[in-house]
């Protein structure tokens, strides 16, 4: 009884809990509703006043059109309306952020607004303050990176009576039930401005590694790299203890008594001894003077000299440092199987359109058109093509219009708000505004153009833009996206050339049905990522590359000779002046290594980093580490002093480590830009422009990790404890990088893994050779004091002296009795007039007899120069330690020769065959049901634009493939082919209009994808079709001027995709795409033509068998019809006329017909197309058979 009553209490108590749960969630899930009903009024009134204020300026556009005599632009297509005033604030749908989500930035500058100081009020167009927190929450949603939050999703499509999973994000929630590790790699990044899911930051500390992936592989090699080398560099700390604990003992140096504790553990000798030394000359130690003393007593030619009595060239400590050397051999090889390993991870996590997509860099030039590469692989491969963009040389063109559009910017700028803006009132103020200028805006306009300097400009643009409108164009390169990765790899593994194979046009070295209009070897390749692409750099020649290259790297030689000189002299004032000068040189380096490097010609961003690498590179090893060797006296290496080598290295990378770290995460200009200046903006588009972010290169940060490493190697023999410091420096650059890349810095290029392999490759093996090369010689010039033995003592230097050295310093000196006098001898054997390599104890004059066989053996070498005979300095542990050193740096210099011997035959070897290996496997999804991801839309980036303009017409493409959105403007309205079309005006120049521009086509796997080659495809709006954000919906007055489209929207009508329309060709017998000889499209695409209206349709040629043996070299008759193929071997040619509206090819008659049901749909959308507000051409046709 007692049992069924406890049972029925907790039954009971559990009820209640239940119970009161469920009131919990059905209170908050009302709460929820009232707030999103209150949401919807607000945003369904603040929509309203906005159409009525659209409808007022399109109403006064529209009477400013009529007044006006002569517009400055006109378009067929219908204009694009901004759906705010350039100085009208934009009200961001995510003001009402959390304040506990926002960035400290964002939560100072809403305490601070207030205050006039921080932004002046009155007069200023954001009068009310929201301008300035629109801007703030653009910096957080569209510049920082941000996650789509599956628990607030969740909790907000939440239903009343579910459970709701009321945990927040695990990168929030590290003490929850769910780990980290069930978790791993499951946040998805969110595409910037991202509205219709809800989103949070990255956090700084609890992203995990394996989450870095998201802002591209190469950051994420970066950071697996970075957090590697740092334990790489801890372990071999540990290996080298033993040598820290015998350079800091009694037995090597007293323990170094008075010795800073960072430098404890160095070489760092503190006794030295003075010794006779009669024949030392003063004019050897011009650089060190404070180590030669003369005194009163003894004759004039009799000096003194200090020695160092510490042994650091001992065969215990040669072990160790060669342990050091194995082990970092060991894991330089184990990193390159670990980043392989990451780059695979980090692939198979993240989808992108390099997934899916290939490349083709040698079209024929007059293969223009998206529709005939789609017909071809789809022909070939049994494929569908979800996107195809067609490039072409018009980068003269495209510049010309994004420097009209900013000019038009700067002018609207300019200009009271609602001016009138056609060219004779532009001129008229022009006009005035010169005609009232005096003296100091005469001097104003030449440091920073005027109205009348923009409107001169922007007449002379107009007239460029229509000379190289009508300029013929020719593709440069091609890029293919398919919707599966099985699509992509098949067709790359079965097209895969070498480029000079393509360029040679060898068309034996292929499936003669996979070449392009039965005639042409591609090029095929994996695609880059679409970020990377440089659109304006595509058709320049390599020989023009490689004059440009040239340039840039003499002059980045240049600048590294004047800062090495400019550090020598800084030196002469100090040590420590001379780190800080080399820390603020590698800090300001890459700005002018940047300079450099955008002006030369890169087709994507993997080149201009690696180019950027490698001058930042040089530049941080030779001034970070080889000139402080250069220009420190030898005989410094070892002694203590503010003056001396080991001191500073220490102070180099303190400095480093303090300077660099500090600036970075302050981020001086870009909280200047945020703070000051964004407050002060004239409008909500330089307010944005201020809030983008500081700009990174990923090559700058694997230089600043590979120069730690660098000197870390470059001194680890004579300083074993800076593994450790190398290893805390490396483990904070990584938190501080990552913060800043979550928190402040602008997106970047998604680099791939390009960068990590050529910084481990390159610069990584020669770091490498390094420590091996260079220890052999700081383990050879022990003991550092240039003095040799004589076998005879002067007693005349016996006792105690008051002695004054070469600086003037006065100190006692005591020789003992029977101490031997030295002579000078130059210990240094490195590169000068005593260079040997390998070194050897052979550097000391061969008459020294060795002490055993094995030294004799290990004092191999290539060449030697001897001293005079005598000057002997070496010990003989310290002569065993050196032969054996010398042996295995030239061993390790060999292999890492072998390869880059390697690396050049294998780019050789790729000129002429190409191979390809998938990174990861097939993850199975398809490349439209992937929800952040992009495709290859050329763009130019401009100072004057929040967004990038676009240099194609993106009339015929969806939203989906885009990676950016602005809220309050569509696409179209950066369409810089819409400017091309307002300058030409009439219908005889739409033709024209369409070849000065690249093609870009949108095939979903639902959508309406049935259009022949050469006919006009069908127009997709790109204009956004719902916004969730209210905005003040003015005009603004560049809207008029430069592309302008009544954001009216068209439906999108999707028709059903039959997947076997375009895979039933090209298909061999069990039903496998391996590509099959298909005659039937190899003159595809030949004809360009027009079929008049009422007119016959033209004549084609009768039908011939096909020679599938013809120009193979094969002696064989023509073959009979294939039975599986049937009658589609009989081929026709086209002989259509161009057309002004549309370019049309001719096809297979087999072809034809999977489109034919299409027809009828084609017809039928014109009433969308004049929903739309523009027209199409009733005379496009589909494909002649």
């Amino acid at each position: 009884v007692e049992e069924a009553a406890r049972l029925a209490l907790q039954k009971l108590v559990q009820e209640r809990q239940e119970k009161s749960q469920e009131i919990g969630h059905l209170t908050e899930r009302e709460e929820q509703l009232k707030n999103e009903l209150e949401r919807t009024k607000k945003l369904a009134e603040m929509e309203k006043n906005a159409a009525v204020q659209a409808a007022e300026a399109i109403a006064e556009i529209e009477e400013s059109a009529e007044s006006s005599t002569t517009p400055l632009v006109e378009s067929k297509r219908p204009p694009v309306v901004s759906r705010r005033g350039i100085k009208t604030y934009q009200e961001s749908p995510f003001l009402d952020d959390p304040f506990n989500d926002m960035t400290y930035g964002r939560r100072i500058a809403l305490k601070l607004q207030n205050y006039s100081w921080y932004q002046p009020r009155g007069t200023h167009w954001d009068f009310n303050g929201l301008g300035l927190q629109s801007a703030w929450a653009h910096f957080e949603h569209s510049v920082l990176p941000r996650y789509i939050s599956k628990a607030l999703a969740s909790r907000k499509n939440a239903s009343v009576g579910l459970d709701d999973d009321d945990d927040d994000d695990w990168l929030y929630s590290p003490g929850q039930n769910k780990g980290s590790q069930e978790r791993k790699g499951d946040l998805q990044r969110a595409e910037p401005g991202e509205s219709e899911s809800p989103t949070k930051l990255y956090s700084t500390l609890s992203t995990p590694l394996s989450q870095m992936g998201d802002f591209g592989l190469g950051v994420g090699l970066y950071f697996s790299s970075l957090r590697a080398i740092a334990l790489i560099s801890l372990v071999a700390g540990l290996i080298n203890l033993p040598n820290i604990l015998y350079f800091a003992s009694d037995v090597y140096s007293a323990n170094q008594p008075d010795v800073n504790f960072l430098l404890k553990g160095s070489a760092l000798c503190t006794e030295q001894v003075w010794v006779p030394c009669p024949t030392c000359p003063i004019d050897k130690y011009e650089n060190s003077r404070d180590r030669i003393a003369g005194t009163t007593t003894v004759t004039p030619d009799g000096e003194l000299q200090t020695k160092n009595t510490c042994d650091g060239a001992t065969m215990n400590v040669g072990i160790v440092n060669l342990a050091t050397l194995g082990f970092i051999v060991l894991a330089t090889i184990a990193l390159s199987a670990y980043q392989k390993r990451k780059v695979v991870e980090f692939d198979e996590q993240e989808q992108t359109a390099q997934d899916y997509s290939i490349e083709i860099s040698n079209p024929p030039k007059d293969a223009t058109e998206p529709e005939e590469w789609k017909k071809f692989f789809e022909s070939r491969f049994g494929v569908h093509t979800t996107c195809c963009t067609v490039t072409i040389d018009n980068d003269l063109l495209v510049k010309a219009l994004a420097e009209r559009r900013e000019v038009l910017h700067q002018i609207e700028e300019k200009i009271k708000e609602g001016a009138a803006a056609n060219t004779l009132s532009l001129s008229e103020y022009a006009a005035k505004v010169e005609h009232r200028r005096g003296l100091i805006g005469y001097i104003k306009s030449r440091i920073s153009p005027g109205i009348p300097e923009l409107v001169d400009r922007l007449t002379v643009l107009n007239q460029k833009i229509q000379g190289l409108a009508q300029q013929n164009y020719r593709a440069t390169k091609v890029f293919c996206t398919f919707e599966t990765e099985s699509m992509q790899r098949d067709i790359i593994s079965e097209m895969k050339v070498g480029p000079m194979t393509a360029h040679m046009n060898s068309v034996h070295a292929i499936n003669p049905n996979l070449l392009f209009r039965g005639e042409i070897v591609l090029d095929v390749r994996e695609a880059e990522e679409p970020s990377t692409i440089r659109w304006m750099d595509l058709d320049v020649s390599w020989s023009n590359k490689m004059k440009q290259l040239s340039v840039t790297t003499l002059i980045s030689l240049a600048f590294v000779v004047a800062v090495a000189v400019i550090v020598a002299l800084v030196r002469l004032h100090g040590a420590a002046y001379a780190a800080l000068a080399i820390s603020f040189a590698n800090s300001l380096f890459p700005i002018v290594a940047k300079i450099l490097t955008n002006v030369e010609w890169h087709a994507s961003e993997t080149g201009k980093q690696c180019s950027l690498f490698v001058k930042i590179a040089i530049f941080r090893w030779v001034v970070t580490a080889i000139v402080i060797t250069i220009i420190t006296p030898f005989t410094s290496t070892l002694t203590r002093g503010p003056d001396h080598l080991l001191q500073s290295i220490w102070l180099i990378f303190f400095t480093d480590l303090v300077t660099s770290n500090v600036l970075q995460i302050s981020d001086p200009v870009g909280n200047f830009k945020r703070h000051f200046l964004a407050p002060r903006a004239k409008s909500q588009e330089r307010m944005n422009l201020l809030m983008s972010g500081t700009e990174y290169t990923i090559a700058e940060r694997f230089t600043n990790m590979t120069k730690q490493l660098f000197l870390t190697f470059y001194y680890c023999a004579i300083y074993p404890s800076i593994f450790f410091i190398c290893a805390v420096t490396l483990f904070i650059n990584f938190y501080v990088d990552k913060f800043s890349i979550m928190r402040m810095w602008k997106p970047a290029p998604m680099v791939g893994a390009s960068i990590a392999k050529f910084s481990r490759v390159y610069f990584m093996t020669t770091s490498v050779a390094a420590l091996a090369i260079v220890s052999s010689y700081w383990l050879s010039g022990f003991p550092y004091d240039n003095l040799c033995a004589d076998n005879t003592s002067h007693s005349a230097y016996y006792g105690n002296w008051q002695v004054t050295d070469g600086n003037g310093q006065t100190s006692s000196a005591v020789v003992e009795p029977n101490q031997r006098s030295y002579h000078f001898c130059n210990q240094y054997i490195g590169p000068g007039q005593n260079f040997k390599f390998p070194v050897s104890p052979d550097a000391q004059p061969s008459g020294v007899k060795m002490d055993d066989e094995f030294s004799r053996a290990a004092s191999w070498h290539l060449w030697h120069r001897q001293q005079p005979s005598g000057s002997k300095w070496m010990t003989s542990s310290q002569e065993q330690l050196v032969g054996i050193y010398g042996i295995v740096s030239a061993v390790v210099l060999g292999l890492v020769c072998a390869v880059f011997a390697y690396r050049i035959f294998r780019l050789f070897q790729k000129l002429f065959s190409a191979s390809y290996m998938p990174a990861g496997s097939d993850q199975g999804m398809h490349f439209s049901e992937v929800g952040t991801i992009s495709s290859y839309i050329p763009q130019v980036k401009s100072e004057q634009f929040t967004y990038p303009l676009l240099a194609v017409n993106v009339d015929y493409v969806g939203e989906s493939i885009f990676d950016w959105s602005d809220p309050a403007r569509s696409h179209s309205y950066y369409d810089l082919t819409r400017d091309v079309e307002q300058l030409l005006k009439g219908d005889e120049n739409e033709e024209t209009c369409y070849r000065a521009f690249g093609q870009i086509r949108h095939w979903p796997p639902n959508g309406p994808d049935a259009v022949e080659v050469g006919e006009k495809p069908r127009r997709r709006s790109s204009l956004r079709r719902n916004k969730e954000s209210a905005y003040k919906r003015n005009v603004s007055w560049s809207s008029k001027v430069t592309c302008k489209t009544y954001s009216k929207d068209v439906p999108m009508t999707h028709e059903s995709f039959n997947a076997n329309a375009s895979t039933n060709q090209g298909m061999n017998f069990d039903g496998h795409a391996a590509p099959i000889f298909d005659p039937h499209t190899q003159n595809e695409a030949r004809g360009f033509g027009k079929q008049n209206e009422g007119e016959a349709p033209p004549q084609v040629s009768p039908p011939q068998h096909f020679d599938q043996y013809h120009n193979t070299g094969v002696d064989q008759a023509n073959q009979q019809t294939d039975p599986f193929y049937g009658e589609s071997q009989n081929q026709y040619d086209g002989h259509d006329q161009p057309s002004e509206n549309s370019l049309q090819t001719g096809g297979s008659s087999s072809t034809s017909s999977v489109y034919a049901d299409n027809s009828s749909e084609g017809s039928d959308s014109g009433d969308s197309e004049e929903d739309y507000g523009g027209s199409f051409s009733e005379e496009s046709q589909t494909t002649a058979g």
